[in-house]
């Protein structure tokens, strides 16, 4: 009896249960946008439906703060939970995440996930370090039917395509970072989108953006179901002509800083206190928050926190401070660089002339409050000022340099981590932004008009900012679209001068220097170029080009040789390299390199055209 009795008790004993897998964790990056354009963020005229959902399903945080106006710093802190002075990354060009320093795919590559990145722009290419960690990281982005910024952007379909495909090439958990650029200007949105935003393009290219949302998530739940992480974050927003900013990067009003962060999925169940997502968050807290989600150790010393604990309705113990910073004004502009700190409802942004912002009150930053505010200004300025410390940053290309580039942002009123007062040499950029208008009208003259009135224009400019490497680049290419290469080399030796960290600058030289100058004068710009933008195919394009032209084979084969071993995939570059491969008489390697491009720009008639040619041959 007693046997059968232990024999019936066993019985009835349920087996444990397995251990639920580990969630798979979605991390969607919306570059350029503002939350206040989303519908769950209240915006009547949106068309964002699967953004909207994904917020009613979990925590939409009203008041998520970006450290920078630019992408690449922006994305750095993503990924890291550090500011900007700490990881490294400055600008969008010139700079690299520091080594040694853990990002998001590291941690979960070393806990089993498997781990990739589809990104929309170049200016995220793996040269900028993000990359580590990432078994795939698919920054082809010179792909697709647009060709706006000469492909250097792709559409959300094609990036939604690969990621799509991606997700359903393997059964592990993931970690998979998807980021959509389309609300960046200029703002080109396919059809039926742009006809239903006929005078609201960047709203049309949200809509557009939400709708290859909606198909990436479908493909993720459907490959992860109940354990699935979902975060969708922008990394800056858009001014839309605020503060007298059409775009982004002067300014660190909220406008471009203030973005949407929704978390939902996995572990985001309980909330109990929907107000506390009201309180200000920044995007520095988003790495601690995933790990803890997905119940991986944060890594030990962030700027960032986790913030489970306020999406359940706890409090922080004290208002959180949120650093900002642009350095773009300096390295552009020759102005005088940004840095901000909020501080519960206060925002103060040092300047050459400092600001005072009640956010509660005034979220839109039109009313000064340093002068009636004193003390709260001094206090806030002095806090920022601790935490900066010396600070000042250096592009990995100026490192040699790095004594001249403090040099000049002391000229520019920037020492030991403040802006210089007013009375400085300094050009504080909400004086600055008013020229940019002259700036606007040189970039569109040089695209469909007439190069006489952009030379122009930059002249305009140039005579109140001499310092401006982008109306430089302007002018120098009014002259050479004239005839005038020699003229068009001597500002492009200018802008180098005003910023040597700026790859444009040396690549718009080396191509003046390749029609009046020796090759080895050109290939020393081009060289410069390549060590700031080691990835960047139209330097190697029209290095390739001027050299086969020139007839110098053999140096041609060892560029090609760099492009191939970095595995940039461009389609001007297999068509170079087929041209090289004719020249010595390799038809085969002629076809193979053409075929290539073709799968890379299926719409190049030229191409199609070269390889019919081959083939009857």
């Amino acid at each position: 009896m007693l046997a059968a009795a232990l024999t019936l008790s066993l019985a009835a004993t349920p087996a444990a249960a397995p251990p639920p897998p580990p969630p798979s964790v979605l991390l969607i990056t919306l570059d350029t946008t503002r939350a206040d354009h989303l519908g769950c963020y209240g915006a009547t005229f949106a068309s964002t439906p699967n953004l909207d959902a994904l917020a009613k399903s979990g925590v939409k945080f009203e008041q998520a703060l970006s450290p920078a106006p630019l992408t690449l710093p922006s994305h750095a802190t993503i990924l890291t939970g550090l500011a900007p002075r700490r990881h490294g990354v400055r600008d969008n060009a010139g700079f690299k995440l520091k080594d040694g320093i853990p990002t998001l795919a590291e941690t979960f590559s070393k806990h089993g996930r498997r781990t990739a990145a589809f990104v929309a722009s170049a200016v995220l290419d793996r040269s900028g370090g993000l990359d580590r960690g990432f078994e795939v990281y698919d920054d082809g982005v010179r792909r697709g039917p647009r060709a706006a910024y000469d492909w250097k952007e792709r559409p959300a379909s094609a990036v939604t395509d690969a990621a799509v495909a991606w997700i359903g090439s393997g059964e592990k958990p993931f970690f998979l970072w998807v980021h959509y650029f389309d609300p960046h200007q200029p703002y080109l949105a396919p059809e039926p989108y742009e006809s239903r935003f006929p005078d609201r393009p960047y709203d049309a290219e949200v809509a557009f953006m939400d709708a290859e949302i909606g198909r990436l998530l479908a493909a993720a739940r459907a490959k992860s179901a109940s354990h699935l992480l979902v975060v969708a974050a922008g990394d800056h927003g858009e001014s839309l002509g605020e503060h007298g900013e059409p775009t982004h990067g002067v300014f660190v009003y909220q406008a471009t800083q203030r973005v949407p962060l929704i978390v939902a999925g996995h572990g985001v169940g309980g909330l109990r206190d929907p107000s506390s997502a009201a309180t200000p968050v920044g995007l520095v807290d988003l790495a601690p928050t995933v790990l803890a989600l997905a119940g991986l150790p944060a890594p030990r010393d962030t700027d960032g926190v986790s913030l489970v604990a306020r999406m359940r309705g706890g409090k922080p113990a004290a208002p959180p401070a949120y650093e900002m910073e642009t350095f773009f004004p300096a390295f552009a502009y020759g102005w005088s660089p940004l840095r901000a700190l909020v501080v519960g409802g206060n925002k103060y942004i040092e300047a050459p002339r400092p600001e005072l912002y009640d956010l509660a009150r005034d979220p839109r930053e039109l009313k000064d409050r340093s002068g009636d505010r004193t003390d709260e200004a001094s206090r806030l300025a002095a806090r920022l000022g601790k935490r900066v410390g010396d600070d000042t940053p250096v592009p990995e290309s100026d490192a040699p340099d790095a004594a001249e580039r403090r040099r000049r942002l002391e000229a520019l009123g920037y020492v030991g981590g403040s802006a210089g007062p007013s009375g400085t040499e300094s050009i504080d950029p909400k004086d600055g932004v008013a020229w940019l208008s002259d700036l606007d009208e040189g970039r569109r003259e040089l695209q469909v008009g007439d190069p006489a009135k952009a030379a122009a224009a930059a002249q305009r400019l140039l005579a109140r900012n001499p310092g401006n490497v982008p109306a430089l680049l302007v002018l120098g290419q009014a002259r050479a679209r004239r005839g005038d290469d020699a003229g068009a080399g001597k500002v492009f030796r200018r802008a180098t001068e005003a910023n040597p960290g700026n790859a444009l600058a040396w690549f718009h030289l080396g191509n003046a220097l390749s029609k009046t100058g020796t090759v080895d004068e050109a290939m020393a710009a081009y060289g410069k170029a390549l060590a700031i933008a080691p990835r960047d195919a139209d330097t190697y394009v029209n290095a390739l080009s001027m050299l086969r032209e020139r007839k110098e084979p053999a140096r041609a084969e060892v560029l090609l040789s760099s492009a191939r071993a970095l595995r940039l995939e461009d389609a001007e570059i297999e068509v170079q390299a087929g041209l090289l491969a004719l020249s010595r008489g390799d038809v085969a390697g002629a076809r193979k390199a053409f075929e290539r491009a073709l799968e890379l720009n299926p719409s190049d008639e030229n191409v199609r055209r070269a390889l019919e040619r081959l083939r009857s041959r």
